[in-house]
Parts: structure tokens; sequence; C-alpha cells
């Protein structure tokens, strides 16, 4: 009897902490890469006469007014060492989860999250990106609130 009453006891403990613990046994969906490596990145974002012709009809679509807002999104995000280097890891940081530098977050900042939004939305119309464009707005959110919490 004693040995019935410990097992149930045991059990009763165990079933309690798995159920207080889900999340331990589970793999979150969105923490894993859209794409596995960079060679997979660089093989995406090559460029192709199909792709120049799809992302120009995209960016004919845009008024001057819209096309000169962007431009501007762009010059306030730029970085130190290089044009599109933030652009760049914001699209790494959503389709291969790596990091953004407190530089590009800096940027994102001073320029504002409507301009981040933007900006973002432009790139993921293109043509080697529109694939992945479900998950920009919930990553965008993510690395506008991870920026500002830091500045």
């Amino acid at each position: 009897m004693e040995n019935k009453t410990m097992f149930m006891i045991f059990y009763s403990i165990m079933v309690l902490v798995s159920f207080s613990h889900l999340t331990l046994a589970k793999e979150r969906g969105n923490d894993k890469p859209l794409l596995i490596s960079d060679n997979e990145f660089d093989a995406m974002m090559a460029r192709s006469p199909a792709s120049d012709d799809y992302n120009g009809n995209m960016l004919r679509k845009y008024s001057e007014k819209e096309k000169d807002y962007l431009k501007n999104c762009g010059k306030k995000m730029d970085m130190p060492y290089g044009p599109y280097q933030c652009a760049d890891e914001v699209i790494a940081y959503i389709v291969q989860n790596k990091s953004v530098s407190r530089v590009c977050c800096r940027g994102i900042v001073k320029a504002g999250k409507e301009c981040h939004k933007e900006w973002t939305e432009l790139f993921f119309e293109m043509y080697q990106l529109k694939r992945f464009s479900s998950k920009k707005f919930s990553k965008t959110n993510e690395i506008w609130n991870m920026c500002s919490s830091d500045n």
C-alpha cells in the first residue's frame, strides 16, 4: 500500500510539472531560420532577368513622392560602413534569425517606426524576398521593439 501511495504522489507531481512547463517540451516554429545557410541566402538574392523585370515593375507602382520618402528613409537608416547595410541586417534577421547591430538599431530608431515598416515592406515586395513576406510583419515589429528598447 505504501509503494502505491508513493507512486501516486510521484506521478501526480510529474504531471503537474509537465503541465506547468509546456513550453519546455515544444519547439517554437518561428525560432527556426527560414533559410539554412549563408550560401542559400546568397543564391536567393542572386539577380536574374526575370527578377529584374519583376522588381522594375514593382517599383513603377510607387509615385515619385513615395519613392522620395523611401529614399529618405534609407538615408536615415544608413550606416557608416556601407549603404543598405542595415537593410541587409534586417533581411538577415527576418529570414535567417541573425542579429541586428546596435548601429543599425540606432538608425532604425532615428528613422522612426513608420519609416522602418515601409522600408521593410518595400524589400519584401522584391521578387527574391516575396516568398518570406508572411514573416515580415511580426519580425518587423520584433526588430522595432528590440531596437527601441535598447535606445
